[in-house]
Parts: structure tokens; sequence; C-alpha cells
């Protein structure tokens, strides 16, 4: 008897070709995955569009400011660029293992969910218990309700997300 009890004879191991890890064999995508998948990709955009308006209110408000120095609309927009990409990467790195049934990329979006809720909610309350400031005006003095409503789809999404994630028929299609 083999001290592995997932050995190469094993009837039930990895390594079987009766076992649904076995090449070839991955378990079908069921409704709850592709459901997850579309969440996946509905929370990115909402966080990209959170971030674009994010970055047009703080370029607007840093050019404002007076007696700040400004490094101009080249560094606002080098910097959004970063942060889109970063947060593109970070999706991609869910979504296509995710799209494959890995198991990992399951236990990664349910932390980066997780850590998208509370980071939304504390960036919420964190905007509605700082008074608007009175000097804001024209478009940055607009945008401060735009601030808010990707927030809450997001937070919407991303709550959804996790309670999808969970569901019996995601776990079915792991591998």
């Amino acid at each position: 008897m083999s001290q592995y009890p997932y050995g190469p004879h094993s009837a039930h191991g990895p390594g079987t070709p009766g076992s649904p890890w076995a090449a070839g064999r991955i378990p079908p995508a069921t409704p709850d995955l592709r459901l997850l998948l579309k969440l996946t990709m509905a929370s990115f955009a909402l966080s990209v569009l959170g971030s674009l308006i994010g970055y047009a209110a703080s370029s607007e408000q840093l050019a404002a400011a007076p007696g700040v120095p400004f490094l101009g609309t080249g560094f606002v927009l080098a910097s959004a660029v970063l942060g889109i990409g970063i947060n593109a990467g970070l999706y991609a790195l869910v979504y296509f293992p995710l799209r494959e049934q890995r198991q990992w990329a399951w236990i990664l979006g349910i932390v980066f969910a997780s850590l998208a809720v509370l980071g939304t909610l504390v960036n919420v309350v964190l905007f509605l218990a700082v008074p608007a400031v009175p000097a804001m005006s024209g478009v940055q003095g607009a945008m401060q309700p735009l601030y808010l409503l990707p927030a809450a789809l997001k937070l919407v999404v991303d709550v959804v997300w996790l309670v999808v994630a969970v569901r019996p028929g995601v776990r079915a299609a792991l591998r």
C-alpha cells in the first residue's frame, strides 16, 4: 500500500483516467460560473469608470489649488493609465484562470472581492463624512455626486459576485 492516498494506481487519484482531473476531462461550465465571469467583467468596467471619474476630478482639483505645485495633466494621465493597467492585470489574474475553471482563481477572486467591498465601504463612508469643500465649483463641484454612483454600483456588483461565488454550481465547475 502506498503512503499517498491518491497514488498513480489509485482508483480516485488525479492521475488516473477515470478521475475528473484527468487530461481532457474538465467539469462542464455551469450557469453560475458563467454569471460569475460576467460579474467579474461588470466589476472591472465599474472600477475603470470610477477611476476615470476620480482622475478627472483630481486633475481639476490639483490644477485649481492655490499654492500647490501641479505636475501637469501628463502626470495625472500617466498615473491614470498605470493605475488602470494594474487594476486590469489584477482582474485578468482572476478572470482568465476562472474561465478555465481553476479553483485558485476562485479563491483569489473571493479575496479580491472581499477587499473591494471593504475598501468601497470605507471610501463611501469617508466621502460622506467629509463635508464638501465650498470652494469647489464648476466641473469638479458637479462631479462630486458622480463619485458615489460608480462606487455604489460596484459595491452591489461585488456583493452579488461574492454571493454567486459561494453557490454550489460554481464549486461544481471548478477543478
